[in-house]
């Protein structure tokens, strides 16, 4: 049994997954979506074709607005084609704590820090800036502070004690617009 204590999806992992996925010129079709673990990749559009606009960090969040996303607190394995990678997710407060781990538990790398700040809840400085635009219950959606850099990523609560990572960018020169979904299930398993 996972320990509860620990919360949120390594962002640390995230990042650099979101990075190789962002690097890709090809456009990614969804493969396996639905399946038990894994990634599905969606089929992108390319630069101007149905562009979404660019959602902007709120600036009124809460500690009791952060308290909604307790339900990802815990020690969560994903995978990445058929190469898992490892996260925890704590709450310290009103920051979340996302530390990536390598297989056997370990600590891989510096954690990443979501903090509560003048009602603006992300991490990272400047165009490396990510904050939050929504918290539900349910969802938690991440967009870039900087203006016109457009990639996004959700962490949605599946209900049954696991949950979704959607990673979302948008099309860029020749780079077509995309997503990459990612199952987190508790690690160790149940």
């Amino acid at each position: 049994m996972f320990n509860r204590t620990h919360r949120f999806f390594a962002i640390t992992m995230l990042f650099v997954i979101f990075g190789v996925a962002c690097s890709s010129s090809e456009a990614q079709k969804n493969t396996n979506a639905g399946a038990s673990t894994g990634v599905a990749n969606n089929a992108a559009t390319k630069a101007g074709a149905d562009a979404k606009p660019v959602a902007t960090p709120a600036k009124n969040f809460t500690a009791a607005d952060v308290a909604k996303l307790k339900w990802i607190e815990g020690t969560w394995r994903g995978m990445d084609g058929d190469k898992p990678f490892f996260e925890r997710y704590k709450f310290e407060g009103t920051t979340m704590v996302v530390q990536g781990l390598k297989e056997d538990g370990s600590v891989d790398g510096e954690p990443s820090r979501f903090e509560l700040k003048n009602g603006e809840f992300g991490q990272g400085e400047g165009d490396k800036r990510s904050a939050a635009s929504e918290i539900t219950d349910k969802y938690v959606q991440f967009v870039r502070s900087v203006s016109g850099t457009g990639n996004s990523f959700r962490f949605e609560n599946e209900g049954n004690g696991t949950w979704t990572a959607i990673l979302e960018w948008q099309a860029s020169g020749e780079k077509t617009a995309g997503e990459k979904i990612y199952k987190m299930e508790p690690w160790p398993a149940k």
